[in-house]
Formats: structure tokens, sequence, C-alpha cells
């Protein structure tokens, strides 16, 4: 069961549960968004774009900015995204709903990236496990001392504009300012044209 579960989320899952997604908001987006909810976005916004200029796809672990706090700071970026904007709008129904799919598809998406990573990094990779929390990110770094038996590069550990953009940063900001665009929109019609 589980075995067909994780080959059913592989592919362009995610792509599907985007459109599902913004599916429900036409439907739930009755309320303009709340300041709340539009911050959390925000953050998730932020997160991804800090994240985006780490990620350097080569033969070391990222371990600078939030990936010295979380191992996987652009899934948790785009779960504050998503939530943010549920609570922004202020379903409370949508919010659990994003929560629970997300918790189910990104586990195993998650699972299954780590089993490349330990191919391609090995004992680096495992100490970075070992150190740094999958999801749910450390209250503070982790110690320097840890990340740099991980990755002794001093660079990796320093924000790079040129990665960040290759890493299409930018795209953050971008679905942020269109995610709360849209529900303003929906809910612009819906009180317009719908409410009694």
């Amino acid at each position: 069961m589980k075995q067909m579960l994780r080959s059913i989320i592989r592919g362009k899952t995610r792509i599907a549960l985007a459109w599902i997604f913004s599916i429900a908001l036409v439907f739930a987006a009755r309320e303009y968004p709340h300041p709340v909810g539009v911050f959390i976005c925000f953050a998730g916004a932020k997160l991804r774009f800090w994240a985006s200029g780490f990620l350097r796809k080569d033969s070391r672990p990222a371990v600078g900015g939030p990936y010295a706090y979380v191992r996987n700071p652009l899934y948790l970026g785009t779960y504050l995204m998503a939530v943010g904007t549920a609570a922004a709008i202020q379903n409370w129904w949508l919010l659990g709903i994003c929560s629970v799919a997300f918790a189910v598809v990104y586990h195993f998406i998650i699972l299954d990236e780590e089993t490349k990573l330990r191919q391609i990094f090995g004992e680096p990779y495992l100490k970075y496990c070992a150190t740094v929390p999958r999801f749910f990110p450390r209250p503070w770094p982790a110690p320097d001392v840890a990340l740099k038996e991980v990755n002794p590069e001093p660079e990796h550990r320093q924000y790079n504009w040129e990665i960040a953009m290759k890493n299409k940063a930018y795209e953050a900001y971008a679905s942020f300012f269109g995610l709360m665009g849209f529900v303003t929109l929906i809910a612009f019609v819906w009180k317009k044209f719908f409410s009694a």
C-alpha cells in the first residue's frame, strides 16, 4: 500500500495539487485577504527566495542560510504559502485540507529525494540529516562546526544572487503576489455579484 501510494505521488502530483488548490480558491475566497494570512504567505515566499540563493546542485549539500535550520526550506516555504493563503481568506477547512494533503504528498516526495541525496552525497549527507531536522526548523542554526563537516566550502554559506536567479528565486514573490491578487479578485467577484 505504501509503495503504491508512493508511485502515485511521483511525477506530476505537485502540479495537479496546485491546480486543485487554485480551483478550491475560486469557491473558498469569499473574504478579502486578512493581514495575518498575508504575512504567513509572504513569510513562505521569503523563505523560498532565501533558500534559492544557497541551493547549488553540485557535489556538496546546501548548508547555508535556511539550510542550517531545516533540510527542506523550499517545501516548508511552499507549505507556508498555501496555508497562509487559506488563512488570508479565513477558510479553515481549506487550511486543514492543505495541511493534510501536504503532509501526505510531501512526506513521500521528501523521502524519495533523501534517498537520492544519500546516494549522491554519501556520508556528509547522513551527518547533515543527523544535525538538521527534515521539516520543522530548529530555533537556532546548526553548529558551524557540524555544518563544516558536511560542507567545508565557506562560499556555500553565503547568499549568492547568481545562483538565486539561476534557481528562479523571483518566482517565490511572483507566486505570492499572484496568490494574493487572485484571492482578492475572487472575493471581489463573490461580493459584487453573488452576495445577497
